[in-house]
């Protein structure tokens, strides 16, 4: 498995954080595009975890759709407030991306980018209340009747 945001973190020697301080969210928009194109072509089979903000732009959602098949994992603006409260590493490593409360900044996050999701994710699925073990099981056997179908 390839997580973008830690190959970019590692790329750059800095967190996330640290690089939008450094060159604002375009220019980390730049490198993570990059490294979305670098690891799209990588021959053997991967998973490729995207930063939620990889979908903004036009090339990468190309790339993404042709990398192979997408599964989009939900939850809802709460869920996803608790996470970051309860991740140790989210503030010394995350830039805030508004001015607004965590559930309100996700909630703006989201109503632009679901539309996004929508486009690339061959699945969707709620991670709100599904135990761990069952959201792979679901993602994997959603992949496995993909991959026999072509649906």
């Amino acid at each position: 498995m390839v997580d973008t945001d830690e190959l970019i973190e590692t790329k750059a020697g800095a967190t996330i954080a640290s690089i939008f301080e450094a060159v604002g969210e375009e220019g980390f928009r730049d490198q993570e595009s990059a490294v979305i194109a670098e690891v799209s072509k990588r021959p053997e089979p991967h998973v490729i975890a995207l930063g939620g903000g990889a979908i903004l732009r036009e090339t990468n959602r190309e790339l993404i759709r042709r990398s192979g098949w997408v599964a989009w994992l939900k939850a809802s603006p709460t869920t996803l407030a608790m996470r970051i409260a309860t991740d140790t590493t989210t503030k010394a490593r995350r830039p805030a991306l508004s001015k607004l409360g965590v559930v309100e900044e996700i909630e703006t996050v989201l109503e632009r980018r679901s539309p996004l999701y929508q486009t690339v994710a061959h699945a969707s699925f709620s991670s709100d209340t599904v135990e761990l073990e069952q959201l792979a099981d679901d993602v994997f056997r959603s992949y496995v009747q993909w991959q026999s179908t072509g649906d």
